[in-house]
């Protein structure tokens, strides 16, 4: 099957839909399928990464939270005939808008729902965005929510589209084994994901005052709040050495951090699943995760016994007191949880593509993933 992939947004950007589409597309083109990703970036480049082509449009509108590019909505205008359907990701960017308004390509739509915006001003602009947030919704053959949480938040906002809404959870990566990291002294927590104010690091770094002095918070990720967390951490004392910034991080250093951490940590405002979360009781490591509809959710697709606190980073005291006793908490076995992987994710969503794409030919193939198509 042709797929085009059309996201705001691509690795090596950080971020939730970053990660989900980079995973996704891998694990399609794994299955036999061929996928292209149609993003948004400072300027116009092809490549391929995973099996996957990466085609990059110019940005017309370089804002970072309404980056727009024309020359994107002039490619699918002309090119969508290409493809047996697009998956459009991110109800919160506009990339969705030309693969729903510039062709009649069949349509499947991950709109990575929060139901708000990520700042002040975005979250007033939400109802007035709505509307056109509705003609995504309509345009759309099917949407894929990745809880049942989003899939509730939806319906109440878009009620015409409940038959059409599937809920394939997202997956998780198998831990990957690398070569130990020189890490420093004292026990790592680890914060990974963009740097937004709705992330509310910030919470975490203040709670670190009152952790013991070989507690050390490493924060993986990039994002526009990064400045102000870092001069939080001087202000409270904390920068250098119990409050470090990595920046994003290659897959392998990555992986070493998360091979070294005693502990991680989410507090987020919102998310419409929490990847960050999954992927750290994927790899034993214990949690601690604010307690918001989507993280209470994962906590029952993970099962009994996974080491996770789900908290109110509001109270620093609380947050402070699990961070301390997950991070003295012994790492459990790996894959002891019930969370489905990208293989799973893959069979589903595959079948949603079925569901909405006209008959193709069949293709024969051989190895993971073969299948009649």
């Amino acid at each position: 099957m042709r797929i085009g992939v059309v996201t705001s947004a691509y690795h090596p950007d950080v971020g939730g839909v970053e990660t989900h589409c980079r995973r996704l597309c891998a694990a399609l083109v794994a299955a036999g399928d061929q996928v292209e990703v149609l993003t948004q970036h400072a300027t116009a480049a092809e490549e391929t990464l995973d099996g996957v082509l990466v085609r990059r449009f110019p940005l017309t509108v370089s804002a970072s939270n309404y980056r727009f590019s024309l020359a994107l909505w002039k490619w699918l205008r002309a090119h969508a005939g290409r493809y047996d359907l697009l998956h459009a990701h991110s109800y919160h960017a506009l990339a969705a808008l030309p693969a729903a308004l510039t062709n009649d390509t069949p349509l499947v739509f991950t709109p990575h729902y929060h139901g708000t915006g990520h700042s002040r001003l975005r979250a007033a602009l939400h109802p007035i965005y709505r509307p056109v947030g509705r003609r995504i919704v309509a345009r759309s053959n099917r949407l894929i929510c990745v809880t049942r949480t989003e899939r509730e938040l939806l319906i109440r906002h878009f009620p015409e589209a409940a038959e059409r809404m599937v809920i394939i959870p997202n997956g998780t990566d198998p831990v990957r084994v690398v070569e130990p990291i020189e890490d420093g002294p004292g026990r790592s927590i680890l914060c990974v994901g963009r740097l937004e104010r709705y992330k509310r690091v910030d919470r975490v770094i203040r709670a670190m005052r009152h952790l013991p002095d070989d507690h050390r918070l490493d924060v993986v990720g990039a994002g526009p709040a990064r400045e102000e967390l870092e001069q939080l951490a001087g202000r409270l004392g904390l920068d250098g050495r119990r409050v470090m910034f990595h920046g994003r991080l290659p897959d392998d250093a990555f992986a070493g951090r998360m091979a070294v951490a005693a502990a991680a940590v989410s507090a987020s405002a919102h998310e419409a699943f929490g990847m960050a979360v999954a992927d750290a009781l994927t790899a034993g490591i214990p949690t601690v995760a604010s307690f918001i509809p989507a993280h209470r959710e994962l906590a029952v697709m993970a099962g009994d016994g996974v080491p996770l606190w789900l908290v109110n980073p509001d109270d620093e005291a609380a947050l402070a007191d699990a961070l301390q006793v997950a991070a003295s908490t012994r790492r459990v076995t790996h894959g002891s949880n019930a969370l489905p992987t990208w293989s799973d994710v893959v069979l589903s969503t595959r079948e949603v593509y079925a569901s909405v794409a006209p008959r193709v030919r069949l293709i024969q193939q051989s190895g993971a993933g073969a299948a009649d198509r």
